[in-house]
């Protein structure tokens, strides 16, 4: 008791403790501006770049986190802007900034600007590649995917072997290939901010210029006549060149019993050879390109 009677009150200290600055969580931030920031940012993995000014009053931060609306995606740092990333192409965002120091987090700032994330386009689907008849050339088709928020400005397609290229719609045209060589295709989308992963790659293709045969020559005798055919060719040969000879390793350098080019696709020779004799023959087709030849046909008369 007190001299007039009244009780003594002690203070509560732990109360008057926790007012103190020190021993609060601090102020929420001032969220400022949300800027996208798509320069070659990969397809759903979008960033922007958010400001925010420090509670002028109260604790110290030792730590910001910005928030993104929707998704919940995340920066934290010590100070103003922090990069938010991995938000998906073509989708609108607000954030909202708090402050952390060791007793714990503050609440959170008002929303920020909207912003649209974007980023380079989703990777192209591959379709079919064929050659361009008698053409070292080939066809790449391709289906278009999301452009990542902003317009897709070209489409390339890459062949493998080599890295020839070919832009434009679908189907790309790739051209300066190599002659019987085999080819696999890719193809990428380009916009403002960078270019995509590139499509899985295509089926594959040879592409052939020089003539090659789909059937094979056929070597007859009627009489005492021998006929060769030249079988069927693809790339249009406009020489064949026809060796008959009596062995099989003769048709390599001769001695033939006949050896002549010309643009018939069949010919014919008298044979003089005695019964049981075998003949061996092979044609050779040749165009502008370069020439393609039959394995070797024989027949015994």
């Amino acid at each position: 008791m007190v001299g007039d009677g009244r009780p003594y009150l002690m203070p509560i200290l732990g109360i008057l403790a926790s007012s103190k600055s020190g021993n609060l969580v601090p102020n929420a931030p001032t969220v400022g501006t949300a800027t996208n920031t798509p320069s070659g940012r990969a397809y759903n993995n979008g960033a922007a770049s958010v400001t925010f000014t420090p509670a002028v009053i109260g604790p110290v931060a030792t730590s910001y986190t910005v928030t993104s609306s929707p998704g919940g995606y995340t920066a934290s740092g010590a100070s103003s802007p922090l990069t938010v990333t991995g938000l998906q192409s073509n989708t609108a965002y607000t954030f909202t900034a708090t402050a952390t120091n060791a007793l714990g987090t503050s609440v959170a700032s008002s929303a920020s600007n909207s912003i649209t994330a974007t980023t380079v386009p989703q990777a192209p689907t591959i379709g079919a590649v064929n050659q361009v008849a008698g053409a070292l050339s080939a066809t790449v088709a391709y289906t278009a995917n999301a452009t990542g928020g902003s317009a897709i400005t070209v489409f390339t397609a890459t062949s493998s072997p080599g890295s020839a290229t070919g832009t434009g719609g679908s189907p790309i045209t790739v051209s300066g290939l190599t002659n019987n060589t085999s080819y696999t295709f890719t193809v990428t989308a380009t916009n403002a901010n960078g270019t995509s992963t590139a499509s899985a790659a295509s089926n594959n293709v040879v592409v052939i210029v020089t003539p090659y045969l789909t059937s094979s020559p056929s070597l007859t005798a009627v009489g005492n006549v021998l006929t060769l055919t030249s079988g069927t060719w693809v790339n249009s040969p406009t020489t064949f060149e026809y060796q008959i000879a009596t062995s099989s390793s003769n048709l390599a350098a001769g001695p033939y019993v006949y050896n002549s080019s010309v643009s018939s696709s069949t010919t014919s020779i008298n044979y003089t050879g005695s019964y049981g004799t075998t003949y061996y023959a092979r044609v050779t087709g040749t165009n502008a390109f370069g020439a393609g030849t039959s394995g070797q046909q024989s027949l015994t008369i």
